[in-house]
């Protein structure tokens, strides 16, 4: 049904070759969806009500268990019609016919009896008693047949006592049971009466919990998507109105012609700022490092920080040796490759609140806050190990790969720049001195061992970014 209705809503909008309102088919889809629970609901009552039936079908049947009982006990008083015109009229018949309904009831009585040992329900109990009187009763009656079979003129008087008395304990054995079964379908009767009213007002009170939810829905799917539909559609057309661009029409939702028309707006003025997107992106190409601006940033404001709060940090430079031999001997493609193996080594070693940077082609940079010139010697020597011990596997090629690190300790009045000359120059010292090395300098050291001392990884041009 509800295809149906959006499949004609879309004929008409071909026809009309108009857009249709939004707002109009969330309206249509709100009574779409109350519709299957109020079905929902309708099964449910339909099936409930059909398995009640069933369940009251099988109450029926019990209660038909308990007419056996009565037509045994109809049977019993049979008997004693052909026993009495017997006895008074001596055909054989009537004989006949007593003892053949005689054996029909034993064989009833045997037949209703569970032998097993473990078996003492009242039933079973009251069909054996009924059971051994009856056969009580027969047992009798055959001694009195035999009597008349030798044509005594005078019959016992105790046996035909004795016989009645057996008939009468047999059909009252039979009543207490038909009392007994009468009792347990009355007592399910009643459970299955209490259970279907239980179900029904469980079923009614779903029903009314499905009604309210529906309409608590359709209230909060008002609320949440028709009105803000609404304000944007308001908001859209007041912003359309500060500049005059080409409309652009979307044959679909009226609201989203609005939005399409403010979208390219959009669109023109951040193409006149993509040369700033350009700038300002965060991220190493080739690695997925945090880029040089990126670095320059979280320095900056790192500086800030400890300068505030009076938090020290380390700065570490780090540069692969040789990595231009690589890119000779093996192409610039293994080389790059080999950089981004190092980039997630260098991962690997820090912790998550250091800041790591590629500043440059073969030289990394990593801001280690709230860490001493111990500690940062530890990551330092960590990283310095990874590298040398990694075997690079690149496609066919095995090579290994070491770096030099220069470490900076950031505390006190000491400015940026002058941190910067540090961790430049323990860097140069530990290339001078070998690669693979580690080394740090203090500013006093730097200013010992040369007065005309030049930046050689960091840049003037990117300093001047700090003022």
């Amino acid at each position: 049904m509800a295809w149906f209705i959006l499949k004609r809503m879309h004929s008409y909008t071909k026809k009309t070759n108009s857009s249709v309102s939004l707002k109009g088919r969330l309206k249509i889809s709100i009574i779409l969806i109350t519709l299957p629970l109020f079905l929902l609901a309708g099964i449910g009552l339909f099936f409930f009500q059909k398995s009640t039936n069933a369940f009251n079908v099988a109450i029926e049947g019990i209660v038909k268990d308990a007419v056996p009982v009565t037509e045994l006990k109809d049977k019993i008083q049979q008997t004693v019609v052909p026993f009495n015109h017997f006895i008074n009229r001596y055909q054989l018949d009537d004989k006949t016919k007593f003892l053949q309904l005689s054996s029909d009831i034993k064989k009833t009585l045997a037949n209703s009896i569970k032998f097993e040992q473990k078996n003492h329900s009242l039933t079973n109990d009251i069909y054996r008693s009924a059971y051994l009187k009856w056969r009580n009763a027969e047992r009798i009656a055959h001694k009195i047949f035999d009597e008349v079979d030798r044509k005594k003129t005078y019959i016992s008087y105790y046996l035909l006592q004795d016989f009645y008395q057996y008939v009468i304990e047999t059909t009252l054995a039979l009543d207490k049971l038909h009392l007994a079964m009468q009792d347990r379908v009355n007592i399910r009767f009643q459970k299955a009466k209490e259970l279907r009213i239980n179900t029904l007002i469980l079923s009614s009170f779903i029903f009314l919990l499905i009604y309210i939810i529906t309409i608590i829905s359709t209230l909060v799917l008002h609320r949440s998507i028709i009105k803000p539909i609404t304000i944007l559609e308001l908001w859209a057309n007041n912003f359309s109105r500060s500049k005059n661009y080409q409309r652009l029409d979307l044959k679909s939702y009226k609201e989203f012609e609005f939005i399409a028309s403010t979208y390219n707006k959009l669109c023109q003025m951040l193409s006149d700022d993509q040369a700033v997107l350009e700038q300002i992106n965060q991220k190493d190409e080739l690695t997925q490092l945090n880029n040089r601006h990126a670095f320059w940033e979280s320095l900056k404001t790192e500086h800030i920080r400890h300068q505030c709060y009076n938090r020290p940090y380390t700065i570490m430079l780090i540069n692969i040796d040789h990595i231009s031999s690589i890119n000779e001997n093996y192409s610039r493609h293994i080389g790059d490759l080999s950089l981004i193996q190092i980039s997630k080594i260098l991962e690997e070693s820090i912790h998550n609140t250091d800041i790591l940077s590629r500043y440059d082609g073969d030289s990394f940079v990593i801001i280690l806050p709230e860490i001493d010139k111990h500690e940062a010697n530890i990551t330092a020597e960590q990283i310095l190990v990874s590298i040398s011990e990694h075997v690079f596997k690149i496609n066919e090629f095995k090579f290994g790969i070491t770096v030099s690190i220069g470490l900076s300790f950031v505390q006190g009045t000491q400015s940026l720049h002058k941190n910067l000359e540090c961790v430049d120059f323990s860097l140069q010292q530990a290339k001078l001195s070998g690669r693979n090395q580690i080394h740090f300098y203090t500013l006093e050291q730097v200013q010992v061992h040369t007065h005309n001392f030049k930046l050689k990884y960091f840049k003037e041009s990117d300093l001047k970014l700090l003022d």
